[in-house]
């Protein structure tokens, strides 16, 4: 199981590098042709907006595989391992219980979204249940890899990469 969703996780995560690089591409297209007098396309800012969102959903679960996350280690290089062991199994904890709540309340979200035919009216007509699919999705995602880690310290063993 665990190799598995590392394989996913990576592979989610390169989807959010694709992303990254056609927002980039996408806005100095943009800038290019606007420097040129020529029109510029309307769907550049809309359409990276959403772009933005997805990739930190895409990404979070692999960063938080990899120790990326915020965290305050001036404080846990103070304490002791007995210390250090309960700061990161409630850490663990309290991550899992947020992510799975927003797994469930993303899931709702959107496909409410979706039965009630909801469209993000911009400069390009979207559905919004696309937009926020990827909501829960990358909340499932981080829940199991908080799930993972909890594992991982309760029976004390390390992440391996």
């Amino acid at each position: 199981m665990g190799k598995f969703l590392d394989r996913v996780c990576r592979a989610i995560a390169v989807i959010a590098c694709f992303l990254l690089l056609f927002m980039t591409f996408s806005i100095g297209y943009s800038i290019f042709t606007r420097s040129l007098d020529l029109p510029t396309p309307v769907w550049v800012v809309q359409i990276n907006e959403y772009v933005l969102l997805w990739i930190t959903f895409l990404a979070t679960s692999w960063i938080l595989r990899k120790g990326g996350h915020v965290s305050i280690q001036l404080v846990v290089q103070r304490l002791g391992v007995t210390s250090r062991k309960v700061l990161s199994l409630i850490h663990c904890v309290l991550g899992l219980a947020v992510s799975a709540t927003l797994t469930w309340f993303g899931y709702y979200t959107t496909r409410d979204h979706f039965v009630r035919g909801v469209i993000d009216v911009g400069s390009v007509d979207v559905p919004k249940a696309w937009v926020l699919a990827i909501i829960p999705v990358g909340f499932l995602f981080l829940t199991l890899q908080f799930l993972r880690k909890l594992v991982e310290i309760w029976s004390d063993k390390e992440a391996k990469d």
